[in-house]
């Protein structure tokens, strides 16, 4: 049966408003700056993301900008995506980028020895591509500036000659560990040695310039000539109110950390990774590598100083100093990229949640809400965020050490060894404590203490956090591109 013209219309009208209707479906769906300005807003009004700016795009369309709260509370001047704040560790990726540049352009190669082009550094075993990796066995700068007279200015002369006076010995043989160390710092005057220009100006021509980077200086040169108010890092102090928890005045070394970046420069920067690099195919490819430190062991960070996934085609930084917080986050197959930052002390247990929730939604998935999952031990004392104010003892944080069976699989590893040039540490009030961590018998990596009851530890970018049951810890052991498992301590 022929179904009559009038009885056609009827069906074909239907089958119109049906695809109407899925269509006003679809676009109802949220889009990728409504899910990420609902997010942003919703932990500013919860006081957890207090200010700071986020951007995040895609090819090149910006897909998401966006500013919260002040950059500097007694000037009142607001947090954009265009304002300059200290991006700390985030300065090591460009090092990194700076000596891979002069290694493409055969000015130095990353197997020489450091000494070829420093002939006063005092360890003729540590070479060029060690400084970068932090497989140098160099220690951090924070100890060896500790042996600098008094109120003198950091910088990295002093630093190298500090190394030439003292020569500490190496943590380990390099190439065969992971330390977070002044390597960097020794990489970049390696660049002014080698170039005969300073770092501030190899950046500002050979990466600010190309990806017009405006608004980024590096502080030691540029900070005390420019009449713009400066961004702060500030705290909550315990009534609630933001309190000044700024970088030392003293501090003017460069290299590992040192650059002021906007929000907006640094896509720029991490971008450029897939859009526009800096480097050839060769040299990008060496660099993304994760480095062999031996006994199959990889190193968690690239030669270009990025956490990469397994598979190494989705890549992020990190910098946190002193009340700044900045993750810098890029995917070369999907071509998408974000960072935020901040200058307000995030929360630690938010800094690695806020990055997988901004994943999700560039990836088309409905991210986790940002509640505070509570660590914390009753054991360990509230001062033991800040380990120079209370000095608690050894004995305070005995409940996270030992064995933790994880789910879904694995094993992690939790000591306090004695005082050895492999883990920074501190002398607390009876003793000693520099935690150290394995993760299936893998590298014996620091664990530095950040609140109480969670830690933090380079070279994996994991977040360790405690809860309690029965008397017994339970370790929820968090990273970025593997999510958070669970374990129990193993009760022998």
């Amino acid at each position: 049966m022929v179904p009559s013209r009038a009885r056609l219309a009827t069906l074909l009208f239907g089958v119109a408003v049906a695809i109407l209707a899925s269509c006003a479906r679809v676009e109802e769906a949220p889009s990728v700056a409504d899910s990420i300005d609902t997010l942003m807003s919703s932990l500013q009004d919860q006081g957890y993301f207090v200010s700071g700016a986020v951007v995040a795009g895609r090819d090149d369309e910006i897909l998401y900008e966006r500013g919260f709260g002040l950059a500097n509370v007694a000037e009142g001047v607001p947090f954009t995506p265009d304002t300059p704040a200290h991006g700390a560790s985030m300065a090591k990726t460009l090092t990194a980028t700076a000596i891979l540049m002069l290694d493409e352009e055969g000015r130095l190669r990353l197997d020489d020895p450091v000494t070829d082009y420093l002939p006063e550094f005092p360890y003729p075993e540590i070479e060029v591509r060690h400084l970068l990796d932090h497989s140098s066995g160099l220690l951090p700068e924070g100890p060896l500036l500790a042996l600098a007279p008094r109120g003198e200015v950091h910088t990295n002369q002093l630093l190298l000659d500090l190394l030439v006076e003292h020569a500490p010995p190496l943590a380990f043989t390099p190439g065969t560990g992971f330390l977070y160390s002044a390597g960097p710092v020794i990489a970049a005057t390696l660049v002014e040695r080698v170039t005969g220009v300073s770092y501030a100006s190899f950046l500002r021509e050979r990466i600010f310039e190309p990806l017009e980077m405006d608004a980024s200086f590096v502080r030691a040169a540029e900070a005390e000539e420019s009449d713009r108010v400066r961004t702060l890092g500030y705290r909550r102090s315990p009534d609630g109110t933001l309190e000044l928890f700024d970088e030392p005045a003293n501090r003017h070394e460069y290299g590992g950390t040192g650059i002021d970046y906007s929000t907006r420069d640094l896509y720029r920067w991490v971008s450029s990774f897939y859009a526009r690099p800096l480097l050839g195919e060769s040299a990008l490819r060496a660099g993304l590598e994760p480095p062999d430190l031996g006994e199959g062991q990889r190193s968690g960070i690239s030669l270009l100083n990025w956490y990469h996934s397994d598979g190494g085609r989705r890549f992020y930084f990190t910098g946190d100093s002193r009340g700044f917080y900045t993750f810098a986050y890029w995917d070369a197959d999907r071509r998408h990229a974000f960072v935020y930052m901040s200058n307000t002390l995030l929360p630690n247990w938010l800094r690695p949640r806020l990055a997988m929730a901004l994943v999700d939604i560039l990836e088309g998935r409905r991210p986790a809400p940002g509640e505070d999952p509570g660590y914390g031990l009753a054991a360990v004392p509230a001062s033991s965020w800040d380990l120079y104010a209370g000095l608690p003892s050894p004995n305070d944080f005995a409940p996270v050490l030992g064995e933790y069976e994880m789910e879904p699989a694995g094993r992690v590893t939790i000591e306090n060894p004695p005082p050895n040039w492999l883990n920074v540490g501190w002398q607390l009030r009876d003793g000693w404590f520099a935690p150290v961590v394995r993760v299936d018998g893998g590298l014996t990596l620091n664990m530095f203490p950040v609140e109480p009851g969670m830690f933090y530890v380079p070279c994996l970018d994991a977040w360790a956090g405690f809860t309690e049951s029965d008397g017994e810890p339970t370790l929820h052991w968090t990273q970025v591109f593997k999510g958070t498992s669970t374990g129990k301590r193993i009760v022998e």
